[in-house]
């Protein structure tokens, strides 16, 4: 091990930027993690877009991170990140080689009631004008974090569906499972995974009673198909606060906490999020 850090950073004096990515191979509907322990550290460029560079939290080796979400609707293929830095006065780069590859995601039946599969023109109106608010949330990225410590996952209990298994409802409507079940009677308390802002408490047609949190730097975690609301909007909450109950509200076959997050506006796999929020 020590050989292989030996290794690595005899190669990054040699290009010049003490950058590293932890996999240059990860799924769609994931992230990649880029440490760097260049004090010009600026942003990473990945297919037209760029992922800016933050202080890590309990990662004494690294002094910034950027992490860079990969749609789910992404096909496998072969592309590049690059780092880009400010050294010695000059802006400088260094280029990785990435994949993305199949997530082989599963497939999962659904039946739900008759009016949450098939839309008359007012629901559909009423999910487009959800949909549109949820995203200028999400598109927004607060430059500074309203967290310092490891996350933890909202409720201890039996994971029942994973991020990405393909859906059918009711024999028709198609979608992809867009965060991880919990198993979860009503009446359970659902959890703040993090220290971070209150920014939407609102009852969603699909969704049901939602919870959003603004973490800082890009990242939200949402806290779905609640039965109560603990919180209000605007309030900045503790690690391990009270959120709400977890009920049967919006699309469900039952009871349960749908919990989901995004990275610089982008739906990614929470569990893998966290992992990776964990590390830096």
């Amino acid at each position: 091990m020590k050989s292989l850090s030996l290794l690595f950073v005899l190669v990054s004096l040699v290009l010049g930027l003490d950058i590293s990515i932890k996999k240059s191979s990860i799924s769609n509907g994931r992230c990649f993690l880029l440490k760097s322990n260049e004090d010009g550290s600026k942003y990473v460029a990945f297919e037209g877009k760029r992922y800016y560079f933050f202080p890590t939290k309990n990662d004494f080796e690294h002094k910034f991170y950027a992490l860079v979400p990969v749609n789910y609707y992404s096909k496998p293929h072969s592309s590049k990140i690059v780092a880009v830095a400010t050294k010695d006065g000059k802006k400088r780069y260094k280029t990785f080689k990435v994949k993305v590859v199949d997530g082989h995601y599963k497939s999962e039946k659904l039946r739900v009631a008759p009016s949450k599969a098939k839309f008359n023109k007012k629901i559909r109106a009423r999910i487009k004008k959800e949909a549109k608010e949820a995203l200028k949330i999400y598109n927004t990225i607060t430059p500074t974090a309203y967290w310092f410590e490891p996350f933890k996952h909202p409720m201890d209990s039996k994971i029942t569906s994973q991020f990405g298994n393909k859906r059918v409802f009711n024999g028709t409507l198609k979608s992809y499972h867009s965060g991880t079940d919990f198993r979860a009677k009503t009446g359970t308390p659902i959890y703040s995974v993090n220290r971070g802002k209150v920014v939407l408490v609102k009852n969603r047609y699909l969704s049901g009673n939602s919870v959003i949190l603004d973490h800082g730097e890009g990242i939200y975690t949402c806290y779905y198909h609640m039965s109560r609301f603990k919180v209000k909007k605007g309030k900045i909450v503790k690690k391990g606060e009270l959120l709400g109950l977890a009920g049967a509200t919006g699309r469900v076959t039952g009871p349960h906490l749908h919990f989901s997050t995004r990275v610089a506006g982008v739906q990614v796999d929470p569990l893998q999020l966290l992992k990776l929020l964990n590390e830096i």
